[in-house]
């Protein structure tokens, strides 16, 4: 349970719901779902490919050990967190134009969501703390959740819109 509360807080699928919604605004809804879904599906086996194989690449290639690890993700979330307070003037000024490409070629937007925004370095290196920790089947478990709840909340982000008005980028 805890470790799927760590990989939800490390994804931040409320938080990036907003984002997500305004960077498909001018999708139909069924183009927004499908994105959605196939953004989902990317972040997932990232995470995942990154449980099984991220180990072993961080320890014998960059030698890196899971101390290591826990402090430099320790202190990469404490220099975000900062940086949110001190200057979120910065978020709000944020230009998402970059990401609106015709309707044909909606797919590109999967990058920049499925990666970093879902599955980026937090939720790979929170995987592998997990891993290591708790073995390979209690991280699988705990990133197939979190994914099902982020699928979850995104196939209701027109209901959620609605029900908690126009959700604005900040």
């Amino acid at each position: 349970v805890i470790s799927v509360f760590a990989l939800l807080a490390i994804t931040n699928p409320f938080g990036n719901l907003p984002i997500f919604i305004s960077m498909t605004d001018d999708l139909k809804e069924s183009q927004r779902r499908k994105l959605f879904r196939l953004i989902i599906y990317v972040a997932a086996l990232i995470v995942l490919i990154f449980a099984i194989v991220g180990p072993l690449i961080m320890a014998k290639f960059f030698q890196v050990e899971l101390s290591q690890l826990r402090i430099a993700g320790g202190a990469l979330l404490v220099a975000m967190g900062i940086k949110n307070i001190l200057f979120p003037q910065e978020h709000r000024n944020h230009d998402i134009s970059d990401y609106n490409v015709p309707d044909d070629e909606a797919n590109e937007r999967i990058v920049p969501m499925a990666f970093p925004m879902l599955g980026g370095p937090g939720a790979l290196a929170t995987v592998t703390v997990i891993n290591e920790e708790n073995g390979l089947i209690v991280t699988t478990g705990a990133s197939v959740i979190t994914f099902a709840w982020t699928y979850v909340l995104f196939m209701f982000a027109k209901y959620i819109e609605m029900l908690m008005g126009r959700l604005e980028v900040f």
